[in-house]
């Protein structure tokens, strides 16, 4: 699939997830889940689990602020609600979800693909006198030398940003290169698919 459109789906991914019922949360959840075990079950294992505080602080907030029936079981002052709880699993879901469709771009899309799929993205912004060669540039280094970049002990990891130095692509020190796909037939026919689809639910 064109990088771009995997982009596009993980922003539709984004919009839908927040107005998708509960029944069809869950089987595109499932669906995507197993998807990305088959495709990168270890890129998957290390988004969740470098993201499990956030979720369980999700779930707090939303269990100790959402104002609804207390727990009857719960003996302290400060209580949860069932509603909290309710809506708190339901954002944390939410979340798991857009990792996990984030896990299948990254599982299966190389940096030169993906900075070729942004870069179309950011056409549009020359109308505003914007760069998009020079975001997708700087984005593409940032990201090339984050990852060369030496591993550091805990503790010490503000120190590492000393050493680090972005130069700038216009300047002619590093050349970037990357090719832009055409659209293939399946990719057409996932467009007009997503289309079909969105205009459906819509009305």
């Amino acid at each position: 699939m064109h990088p771009s459109l995997k982009i596009l789906a993980l922003i539709l991914l984004a919009a839908s997830v927040q107005f998708l019922p509960t029944v069809a949360l869950l089987a595109t959840g499932i669906i995507l889940f197993i998807i990305a075990l088959m495709l990168h079950a270890s890129l998957l294992r290390g988004m969740l689990y470098r993201s499990r505080w956030l979720l369980l602080t999700l779930l707090l907030i939303f269990a100790f602020t959402t104002p609804g029936e207390y727990l009857e079981w719960w003996y302290f002052s400060i209580a949860p609600t069932y509603e909290g709880i309710s809506l708190g699993m339901l954002q944390a879901g939410r979340l798991v979800i857009m990792l996990t469709g984030l896990s299948i771009l990254l599982g299966t899309t190389q940096r030169d693909a993906l900075m070729a799929g942004i870069f179309p993205l950011l056409s549009p912004l020359r109308r505003i006198g914007l760069s998009p060669e020079r975001f997708t540039a700087r984005l593409w280094l940032t990201i090339h030398y984050v990852e060369q970049a030496p591993m550091v002990k805990k503790g010490t990891a503000l120190s590492g940003l000393e050493n680090f130095e972005l130069t700038d692509p216009s300047a002619g020190a590093e050349h970037i290169r990357f090719s832009l796909p055409a659209f293939s037939r399946m990719d057409w026919a996932f467009v007009l698919a997503t289309c079909l689809l969105s205009g459906s639910w819509l009305l």
